[in-house]
C-alpha cells in the first residue's frame, strides 16, 4: 500500500510537469509577439513556471531513488528527457526574448523604433516601480531603526533608574547597618555595664555578710564576758 502510495505521488508530480511545461511552451510562443512593460511580465512568469518545473524534476529525480527494479529505469529516463525539455524551455525562452532584435556590428537594435521607445517606457516605469518599493522599505527599515533606537533609550533610562534606585537602597542598608553597629556597640557597653554592677552587688552581699558574722561574733563574746 505505501509503495502504491509512492507511485501515486510520483505520478502526480509527472502530470504537474506536463501541466507546467505545456504552459511555458504556450507562452514562450506569445512573447515574440508582445513588447514593452506587456513583454516584460510574461518572461517573468515564465522564468517563475521554469523554476518550478525545476523543483518537480529534482523532486521526481529524487523520488526515483526510492523506486525498484524497471520502476526504478523507466523514472530514470523521464527525469533525463523532463531535462533535456526542460533545456529547450530555456534555449526558447532566450530566442523569444530577442525576436525584436538584430545583431549589428556587435551592437543589439529593435527593428522598430516605435516598439524599442514603448519597451524602454516598460522597463523605465518598472525601475521606476523598483525604486518607489525600495524607498517604501528604506523608509520602513528606517522606522523600525527609530523605534529601536527609541527603545534603547528608553531602556538605557530605565536601567539608569534602576542603578539609582539600587544605590538609594545599598545607601539605605548601609545606614541601617551602621545604625545595627551602633546599637550593637550600646548593647556590649550596657552588658559590661550590668556585669560590673552584678559584681558590686554580690561584693556588697559578701561584705554584709563578713560584717554580719563579726558583729555576731562580738556580742557572743560580751555576753560570754558577762555571764563569767
Amino acid at each position: 500500500n505505501e509503495y502504491k502510495s509512492y507511485l501515486s505521488m510520483v505520478s502526480q508530480y509527472e502530470q504537474d510537469y506536463s501541466v507546467v511545461s505545456a504552459d511555458i511552451t504556450a507562452k514562450i510562443g506569445r512573447i515574440p509577439n508582445l513588447y514593452g512593460k506587456e513583454k516584460h511580465d510574461l518572461v517573468g512568469e515564465v522564468e517563475r513556471l521554469l523554476e518550478e518545473a525545476s523543483d518537480l524534476i529534482d523532486q521526481i529525480e529524487v523520488d526515483s531513488y526510492s523506486a525498484t527494479g524497471d520502476q526504478r529505469k523507466q523514472l530514470s529516463t523521464s527525469v533525463a528527457n523532463y531535462k533535456r525539455d526542460y533545456d529547450t524551455h530555456v534555449k526558447n525562452l532566450k530566442k523569444a526574448r530577442m525576436t525584436y532584435r538584430d545583431i549589428l556590428g556587435g551592437e543589439l537594435s529593435y527593428t522598430d523604433e516605435n516598439e524599442a521607445r514603448n519597451e524602454l517606457l516598460g522597463v523605465g516605469n518598472e525601475h521606476k516601480n523598483n525604486m518607489v518599493s525600495n524607498t517604501e522599505r528604506l523608509e520602513r527599515s528606517s522606522r523600525r531603526l527609530d523605534d529601536g533606537y527609541r527603545m534603547a533609550l528608553e531602556t538605557e533610562e530605565i536601567g539608569q533608574n534602576i542603578l539609582n534606585n539600587l544605590s538609594e537602597d545599598r545607601e539605605k542598608i548601609n545606614n541601617a547597618r551602621n545604625r545595627l553597629n551602633n546599637v550593637d556597640s550600646q548593647l556590649t557597653q550596657s552588658s559590661r555595664l550590668l556585669n560590673t554592677m552584678y559584681r558590686r552587688v554580690i561584693q556588697n552581699k559578701a561584705l554584709m555578710f563578713v560584717m554580719g558574722i563579726i558583729i555576731v561574733g562580738i556580742i557572743i563574746l560580751a555576753l560570754y564576758g558577762m555571764l563569767k
